[in-house]
C-alpha cells in the first residue's frame, strides 16, 4: 500500500518542519514569560486544569499557522477546530500536563503535530523548563536538541522484568470504562516501571531513556507528535484502543518505543 506522505516533496516537508520548530520556539517564549509574570488557573467542567497560558499559547500558534498556511486545518485542546476537512491538520496541545505546569513541576510540554490525511507527517514535543526538545518529520529522522536519535531494539531475552517502561496513571484506564485490570497486568509483568502523566514520558520513549510507553484514554492532541517521533527514531508505534466517548469524542490507547517490547505489551490489549 502506498504511503500518501510519499507524494509530498521532501522540500515541502522540510518547510513544514521549519514552521513547526518556529511554533515551538514561540510557545516556549510565551510560556517562560508567563512563568515570570504569572498566570491564572481554573478548572474545566471535567475537573482538569486550564490556565490562561494554555489558551493564549494556542491562540498565538493558530494565528501563526493561519498566516503561513491559511488552507490548513487546526485542531487544538482549548479552542474549536478550524478547516476540519482540510487534508493537512495542525494538532496542538499548548500545555500538556497543565496540572504540573500550574504547580511548578517541569514535566509539562508543548505538543505540535502536522498530520496529512490522518497520518502524522511532522511532530515536536518541547519541554521549556527542561530545555529539552524532540522533533521529527517523515523521511527526515528524529532529533533530541538537534542530535539524531537512533533507537536500539531489545532482544527477546532482555525482556525479563528489568526493561524500563512508563505508563500513564491507573486512573486513565478507568476514566472511560473499567480497564484497570489491563494496567494491573502490565505493571505485574513489567515491575521496573515509572508513572508519568505528561508528554515527558513520550519524550523518554522517543529518546530511548525508557524502553516503551503505554498511553491510554487520551485525545488526539496528546498523541499528535508521538508516532512520527518514535517511528523516525527507529521504534514502533501501535494504536491498541480507539473508541468514541459520548460528550468527549474519540479517545485512544497506544504503545510505543522499542519494537520487540512494544509488540509484547500490545498483545495484552487484544
Amino acid at each position: 500500500m502506498t504511503d500518501n506522505r510519499s507524494r509530498i516533496a521532501p522540500a515541502e516537508i522540510e518547510r513544514f518542519l521549519k514552521h513547526a520548530l518556529a511554533l515551538a520556539d514561540e510557545a516556549r517564549k510565551n510560556i517562560l514569560a508567563a512563568q515570570r509574570s504569572g498566570f491564572s488557573v481554573k478548572r474545566k467542567p471535567d475537573k482538569s486544569f486550564v490556565t490562561s497560558v494554555d489558551v493564549a499559547v494556542e491562540q498565538r500558534l493558530r494565528e501563526l499557522i493561519g498566516v503561513q498556511f491559511p488552507e490548513h486545518g487546526i485542531l487544538g485542546e482549548e479552542l474549536p477546530a478550524a478547516n476540519a476537512d482540510a487534508p493537512f491538520q495542525w494538532i496542538l496541545d499548548p500545555v500538556d500536563g497543565t496540572e504540573d505546569f500550574a504547580h511548578g513541576i517541569p514535566n509539562f510540554g508543548v505538543i505540535l503535530g502536522l498530520h496529512y490525511q490522518g497520518t502524522p507527517l511532522v511532530g515536536v514535543i518541547d519541554h521549556p523548563l527542561l530545555d529539552l526538545r524532540v522533533h521529527a518529520a517523515y523521511g527526515l529522522g528524529a532529533y533530541r536538541n538537534g542530535e539524531r536519535i537512533r533507537l536500539t531494539d531489545l532482544a527477546p531475552e532482555e525482556i525479563d522484568g528489568t526493561e524500563r517502561i512508563t505508563l500513564c496513571a491507573r486512573a486513565n484506564f478507568t476514566r472511560h470504562g473499567d480497564d484497570g485490570h489491563i494496567f494491573d497486568a502490565i505493571v505485574r509483568a513489567h515491575p521496573n516501571h515509572r508513572i508519568y502523566r505528561t508528554c515527558l514520558a513520550h519524550t523518554l520513549a522517543v529518546t530511548g531513556a525508557v524502553d516503551a510507553m503505554i498511553e491510554y484514554g487520551d485525545r488526539i492532541w496528546d498523541l499528535a507528535a508521538s508516532q512520527i517521533l518514535v517511528e523516525e527514531a527507529g521504534g514502533r508505534y501501535r494504536c491498541v484502543r480507539e473508541w468514541d466517548i459520548p460528550d468527549v469524542g474519540k479517545v485512544y490507547g497506544a504503545v510505543f518505543g522499542k519494537p520487540t517490547l512494544v509488540d509484547r505489551i500490545a498483545e495484552r490489549f487484544f
